[in-house]
């Protein structure tokens, strides 16, 4: 089966990095793909930058789809408006406007393995900035994602019409408001929860994560209040 990839892409003052993250999905050898990027109120290039990008490899709307948010979503409220330009038989997949795909057969693979396995959710493993650490790995069948150690880091993917049985309050934190900072667990706990074991972690190196990986990184402001949005979604657990 020839699945339709679509590239959830949040983008924030991303000028110098998104051009890449769209060709990085263009080479890809499995062709049936679509970007959807959400431009977040960037104040620099990034819509302009997509544009000319789109230009320049011929590409239109369904395959490369640009909206641009008239008020800050932040990262999972940009998901779920993404999500809400996805069919049901989409395999969903997140892409960040300022990482890429790594290795040009990557959705290939993924394609073959959903195929193969049945599987309704993916994941791979990644590279931080040029390096070998990775933190994705294999989750037990039996295992509650929600107690089990994060281990469904990039590349994230799942069959859209998972998500679809999702309450919405599953990706908002105590305050009501949509999840700020912690989009990849809010978005993929909920999902592995529904997928009920019937998931896949593919051991390539498909995903270039950029952080920078001095500790310092982990210690700031934003890195504890993401620190503090996780734990409150994984003692909360999964919302019916």
């Amino acid at each position: 089966m020839n699945n339709r990839f679509v590239f959830i892409m949040p983008a924030f003052n991303a000028e110098s990095t998104i051009s890449r993250s769209i060709l990085s999905v263009w080479m890809q050898t499995h062709a049936n793909w679509k970007i959807i990027v959400l431009d977040d109120m960037s104040t620099d290039k990034t819509m302009e930058t997509v544009l000319n990008v789109k230009k320049m490899i011929g590409a239109n709307d369904d395959k490369i789809q640009l909206i641009v948010n008239d008020n800050k979503k932040w990262e999972v409220g940009n998901i779920v408006e993404g999500l809400n330009h996805c069919d049901s038989k989409d395999i969903v997949c997140r892409l960040d406007g300022d990482d890429w795909l790594c290795d040009t057969d990557a959705l290939t693979i993924i394609n073959y393995k959903y195929n193969q396995l049945g599987c309704n959710a993916l994941w791979t493993s990644h590279r931080w900035s040029f390096s070998n650490q990775n933190i994705s790995s294999n989750l037990p069948k039996n295992a509650d994602p929600y107690e089990h150690p994060w281990v469904s880091s990039h590349l994230k993917t799942f069959k859209k019409e998972l998500i679809e049985s999702v309450p919405d309050n599953n990706f908002r934190g105590p305050d009501g408001n949509y999840f700020k900072r912690i989009g990849d667990q809010a978005l993929y706990l909920p999902v592995l929860h529904q997928s009920a074991g019937n998931w896949h972690y593919e051991p390539i190196v498909a995903y270039h994560y950029t952080i920078d990986m001095n500790p310092k990184t982990f210690q700031s402001d934003d890195a504890k209040f993401q620190k503090s949005e996780a734990e409150f979604l994984r003692n909360r657990g999964f919302l019916k």
